[in-house]
Parts: C-alpha cells; sequence; structure tokens
C-alpha cells in the first residue's frame, strides 16, 4: 500500500502513489534519562534495524487490511528505558496539511479535538491524528499493546510518538506503536485503522461491530449525579420515581450516582450502602424502586479503584479481600490489576450488589488507574488486567451491562475487551453556563474515534435546562443512551416525547453519530460554521446541524445527500423537523440554512422510490425509526409504525386514498408532504397509501 523509502540521512519516508504521507520517520531511545539515535544497520523492504553494541532497534512495518502497522522491538545490553517515553519515534513531516484534527486528552479522563495545521503544536498525549491533503485522508492512530502504549504529540520539527510503560526496569520493547492508513472516504479511513489496530494487538481486541448495544439502553433513565450530587438517599430516589410515575414519564432505569456507598476519606470501607442515606440498605430502595413505580433495571456507581482514593486500609473489606487487594508502592489499596487476582474482589462485590436487586453498574475513575500503578507495574498490563477481572464479574453477574466513565485514555480504549458501552465526554454540567458548546464538540469529534471502538454515551443532561431541546438532539443524534437527571419535580415530559415511543423505548439512531466530512476538520466554537452531526436510520440518513460558536455569531451552512455516506440516490426528499418543512432534491443539491446563536436544526433525508418516501413519525426526532415495517410497490405505499403520531410522507403525485387499521383517513397537504394524523392510536398503526398509477 505504502511505499517506505530510506533518504540520505538515514529516515525514512512513507509516500503513497509518490505523494509524501510521512517524511523523516527514525527512532530515538532514552535510556537512563539520555536520548540515542541509533545508527541504521540495515534496511529492507518490511525492516529497518538500527544499534550499536550495547542496543538493537528493530521498526517493523506490515500492510494489514488496508492499514500499514508499524511495530518496534528494542533491546538492551546495558542500562533500561526511561518509564516516559522510553522509545520515540520522530516524524519530521505529514506531507502536505489542509486540515486536521487531533483527539487529545485534555483531562486524564477525557480527549477533546485540536484543529490547527501547525503540526508542532499538537498538544501532549494525542490519541489520534487525522489530517487531510487533497482527496485523501490520513490517519496516525498509536496503539497500546500488552506493556507500553504509544502517545502522539508535537515536537520540534515535527512530532512524535512516545512509548511508554510508565514503569521501571524494561531493558525490553516489544510493542506495536502506530497504525498509519489513507483514503478518499474519512469515515472508512478510522474504520480502517481501528479495525487493524485491535486485530493485531497480542490480545486482539473487538470493534463496536463485535459489541452487541445492550437491550435495556433502548429506553429513556434516568441518573440521580445532577439531581443530588453526594447527598442522593433512599427518599430522594421514591420521590423521583413517583415523579415520573405521576407524570406519566416512562423512566425505564435508574442509576444511584457516587454518594450511596460506605466510605472514608475518599476510600472504601464496604461493599454496602451508606446506613444514614440508606437505612433499608440497597435493597429496600431497590425493590420499592421496582415494585411501587415500575422502574425496570437499577444500576449503581463505583469506582474503578473502589473509590476515588481506593480502599480504606483498616476496614474489613481490606482484611477479608487481602489476596485480591494490591498495595501500592506508596501505600494505597486498589483491586489487584490481574485477571486472575482481582476476579474474586469484583465478583464478590457485584455477587453482593446482584443480590440487593442491582442490574447493572456505572464504572468511573477508569483513566485515573495510572495514577496508583505508576512506577509499580506496566500502566497497559494494569489496565488490562483490571478490565478482564472487572468484565469477567460484570459478565458473570449482570450479563455484561456496564456503562464505562472516566475511561478514554489509551490504556482502557485499546483494553476493554467485552464492555459494549462508554462514556464519550466530558461531564454535562447543567450550571455552568456556555457548557453546551464545549459538550457538543467534545462528543460530537471524540465519536469519530471512539465510534469505531465503543458505543458513546453522551451524558446525562436537564430537561429543564435553558437549552434542553439542543441537548435532547444532541443525544438523538448519538446513537447511544438517552437518561436525565433533573431534580425532583423538574422534569418536562413534553421535552422528552420526541425522543421515544409511549413505552420508553428510545428512536435511535443505528451508529454513533460524526461530525459530516465538511466540518470534520473545522472548529465551530472558534469560526462562524455549523457543527453538522450525521447518522442513519433505517434508510435515511439524519443530520443535526447547532450553532456552538462561543462569540454567539450567526452561521451559515448547508446539507446536502452527500454528507451522509452511502446516500447516493438520484433524487432525495428532505424534511427539517423543527419548520416542519419537506422538498425533493437532487444527489448534487444543497439546502442552505441559518443559525443564530444556540440555534439548531434537525434535517431527516430518504431516498425517492418512484417519486416517493417515507418519513415515519415527524413528531419524533428521528421520525423514520419508529418505521416497522416499509415497502412502496406499484400504486402502494405500505407502512407498519411503532404506534401513532405525525405521519409524514413526501410524494411527488397526489395520493388517491389513504387506509388507517382499514379505516379511511384524511390528510393534510404541504407542497410535497403529506401528513396523517393518527394520533389517537395507541398501538401499532398500519396505514396504505394509494396513488393512481396512471397519474401525471
Amino acid at each position: 500500500m505504502y511505499n517506505i523509502v530510506l533518504n540520505r540521512d538515514q529516515t525514512l519516508d512513507v509516500t503513497l502513489e509518490d505523494r509524501m504521507v510521512l517524511k523523516g520517520l527514525k527512532p530515538l531511545v532514552n535510556v537512563d534519562g539520555r536520548i540515542y539515535e541509533l545508527p541504521l544497520r540495515n534496511f529492507d523492504s518490511d525492516t529497518a534495524e538500527y544499534g550499536d553494541d550495547d542496543l538493537s532497534l528493530s521498526l517493523m512495518f506490515r500492510a494489514y487490511r488496508g492499514a500499514t502497522l508499524f511495530r518496534v522491538r528494542a533491546d538492551l545490553k546495558k542500562g533500561f528505558l526511561d518509564p516516559i517515553g522510553g522509545v520515540k519515534l520522530h516524524i519530521d513531516a505529514v506531507g502536505n496539511v489542509e486540515g486536521l484534527m487531533a483527539n487529545y486528552l485534555h483531562k486524564a479522563w477525557w480527549t477533546r479535538p485540536w484543529f490547527d495545521t501547525n503540526i508542532e503544536k499538537i498538544p501532549p498525549r494525542t490519541q489520534s491524528l487525522v489530517w487531510k491533503d487533497g482527496a485523501m485522508y490520513h490517519h496516525i492512530l498509536p496503539v497500546c499493546d500488552e506493556m507500553f502504549g504509544a502517545e502522539l504529540s508535537g515536537a520540534d520539527s515535527g512530532i512524535e510518538i512516545a512509548l511508554s510503560a510508565y514503569d521501571m526496569g524494561y531493558n525490553s520493547c516489544d510493542t506495536l506503536a502506530f497504525v498509519l492508513a489513507s483514503d478518499g472516504d474519512p469515515f472508512e479511513l478510522v474504520k480502517t485503522s481501528s479495525f487493524a489496530g485491535l486485530k493485531s494487538l497480542k490480545i486482539p481486541g473487538k470493534t463496536i461491530d463485535q459489541r452487541p448495544y445492550p437491550e435495556e439502553l433502548e429506553y429513556l433513565g434516568w441518573c440521580s449525579w445532577d439531581a443530588f450530587y453526594h447527598d442522593v438517599n433512599h427518599q430522594g430516589l421514591l420521590d423521583k420515581a413517583r415523579e415520573f410515575h405521576d407524570k406519566g414519564i416512562p423512566a425505564r432505569w435508574f442509576i444511584i450516582d457516587d454518594g450511596w456507598s460506605e466510605t472514608e476519606d475518599r476510600k472504601l470501607k464496604s461493599f454496602g450502602a451508606d446506613n444514614d442515606k440508606f437505612p433499608e440498605g440497597l435493597a429496600g430502595t431497590v425493590a420499592k424502586l421496582k415494585e411501587q413505580y415500575g422502574v425496570n433495571w437499577v444500576g449503581v456507581w463505583h469506582a474503578f479503584t473502589g473509590y476515588w482514593d481506593g480502599i480504606a486500609k483498616n476496614s474489613a473489606l481490606a482484611k477479608e479481600f487481602k489476596e485480591n487487594i494490591y498495595t501500592t508502592k506508596d501505600g494505597r489499596l486498589i483491586p489487584y490489576p490481574d485477571a486472575a487476582k482481582g476476579f474474586a474482589f469484583w465478583n464478590a462485590w457485584h455477587s453482593y450488589l446482584a443480590s440487593q436487586g442491582v442490574d447493572f453498574v456505572k464504572v468511573d475513575n477508569q483513566s485515573s488507574l495510572i495514577n496508583f500503578v505508576k512506577y509499580n507495574m506496566a500502566a497497559a498490563r494494569a489496565a488490562s488486567g483490571m478490565h478482564d477481572a472487572m468484565e469477567a464479574s460484570v459478565g458473570l453477574n449482570f450479563s455484561g451491562l456496564i456503562i464505562n466513565c472516566m475511561g478514554m485514555a489509551q490504556e482502557d480504549l485499546w483494553h476493554r475487551r467485552a464492555s459494549a458501552v462508554s462514556r464519550n465526554s466530558d461531564d454535562f454540567l447543567p450550571n455552568n453556563e456556555g457548557n453546551f458548546r464545549e459538550h457538543a464538540l467534545q462528543n460530537a469529534y471524540n465519536s469519530y474515534i471512539y465510534g469505531n471502538f465503543v458505543w458513546g454515551d453522551w451524558d446525562m443532561w436537564w430537561t429543564s435546562h435553558p437549552q434542553a431541546v439542543n441537548n435532547a438532539v444532541l443525544r438523538a443524534i448519538s446513537g447511544g443512551p438517552v437518561y436525565i437527571s433533573d431534580p425532583v419535580g423538574k422534569t418536562s415530559g413534553d421535552v422528552l416525547k420526541p425522543l421515544m415511543l409511549s413505552n420508553g423505548r428510545i428512536l435511535r439512531c443505528k451508529r454513533p453519530g460524526m461530525p459530516t466530512a465538511d466540518c470534520l476538520m473545522k472548529d465551530p466554537c472558534s469560526e462562524p460554521t455549523p457543527l453538522k452531526i450525521w447518522n442513519k436510520a433505517g434508510n435515511a440518513g439524519i443530520i443535526a446541524a447547532f450553532n456552538i460558536n462561543n462569540e454567539g455569531l450567526t452561521v451559515r451552512g448547508s446539507v446536502r445527500p452527500s454528507d451522509i455516506p452511502g446516500l447516493t440516490m438520484p433524487d432525495v426528499a428532505v424534511y427539517e423537523h423543527f419548520s416542519r418543512s419537506a422538498r425533493v432534491i437532487s444527489q448534487k443539491d444543497e439546502i442552505s440554512f441559518e443559525l443564530n446563536d444556540n440555534g439548531v436544526a434537525l434535517y431527516q433525508m430518504v431516498p425517492l422510490n418512484d417519486g416517493r418516501a417515507i418519513l415515519g413519525l415527524i413528531d419524533k426526532y428521528i421520525s423514520s425509526a419508529a418505521i416497522k415495517y416499509a415497502s412502496v410497490t406499484g400504486g402502494v405505499m405500505d407502512v407498519i409504525l411503532a404506534e401513532g403520531g405525525q405521519f409524514g410522507l413526501v410524494s411527488l403525485k397526489e395520493p388517491v386514498g389513504i387506509y388507517v387499521n382499514g379505516t379511511v383517513y384524511g390528510y393534510g397537504k404541504d407542497d410535497v408532504l403529506y401528513l396523517v394524523n393518527c394520533d389517537d392510536i395507541k398501538g401499532p398503526v398500519h396505514i396504505k397509501v394509494l396513488f393512481d398509477e396512471q397519474q401525471e
């Protein structure tokens, strides 16, 4: 795929059809704090060998499924690799950069995008780098293998990929460092690179296609965090459940978030609940939520490290599980970060929670593990062991249902081998003015990378928030869970209705939402351009557009069928939810729009079949997700909807008759948009639309 050649200065160039992709690639070795640039010994088509009498290093490159894998093998006869950046791969340039987007850890647990085209300024701890050169996109994806993790950053005269164990005493390294891929389609590009990386690990990982979306999360949920924070308690949870019951809001699952556990000085004391907050124990609270208020599933929060600062040293818990708890060099206690040794701890905890009626867990603080195990053991090995032990227990006790959280660092991303759902951004902060802009930015652009690994959880939100509708549309386009966190008495059922069916089932897009290609390398917070996020539901393409400009400027943009990969029919019906307008455009056309400060628009694009398109329930954000069956054959359009509502279709010809569950129904018309009000029907709806085939 790539042509890798040796330069006169003994660095490597990587070209694609004679166009530069990487220029001046060379390895550097950090031994006991001293940087060595090794002489080249040998070079052939798949290996470059470097070394002297004390140190040898091989850089190997292998094509795999449309990508190229770069593996490093180093051996020292004297000294040890530095724990952080023991081996570095310096790259002088990445060809012509017309646009660029890097995803970097801006906190220990969360990534966000960065857009500057000066590669020397790329932030530390960058975990993905994609750039555009002409018609091609290129992607460098650093990898976290069994012992060493790779991260990218800007450097003097280029970029560096640093390989780190975060532990001392290593005199050898054999690891997959990064994946390089190129493609004219930026979405196929990241699928290719993530697949190649995951399948080439020493313990192969899974892509999102191999992680089934949990059935429980197909429904509306609620989380206690932004409602109670650490003051969550038995009565407050029941009060919230009663509110949902009285308002007829079908919140089918609850998360009892941080604050329920028995802790001391930010350390876990026991598996049980705080007696003052939960006088009937978890079992009493969970039972009442389910039996009195019809909550189907209850999850609880806990930390990956026991609690924020680990496990209480003098607790009965620490004594009982001393063989399954690890003591760090600085005296902190955490669940043993080893699959065999740690499992007993997790299984005991999760078995207890299951006995209390708990159905799943949300597990926080994951990327903090490195701060506990640094200089104790390799961070990658610790994360792999911890995830394996915990996920095995989750599989045994909760049928695999877990929401991972605060875990966007490399060592977590690459070592979750079973779980399907993980938080995709920093927190929704309801009292932080302007937070929606950053929240939307992070979720959209993080999903471009992480949406190939796991299903993204775009976090809880408030229906009582000034930007409640924007938050609702953001979750609708996300393809992930939809759950709220309003305090008692504050939930608006009207805000939630467009998201779901009457039984609480979310009308969910069936893939992770991602930025459209034309805004992939633009910063919609600092530039006067909209954030556009695309997704699919059935045969429809969906685009949500937001104005998240930090200065409050009006932004202008356009939508076109080509914004949706694979939407290639000659003519497309386009319906905009908030203006209730529809039109038909060709594949080459576009629809311009303008959004004022905090404005939002939502477009549904459906290919025309013989001049007709079925929109579905247009009173819902993801209209087409309400369609259970549809066909257009000759002069008959047949549709089965999940339930009643406002049904919409687009047609270039006037229908001659519309039947709803066998009864003739009237309809409204607005240009090419036809509307049928079947709001009075509670169950499934069969709609038959007849056309005169002789009609011109």
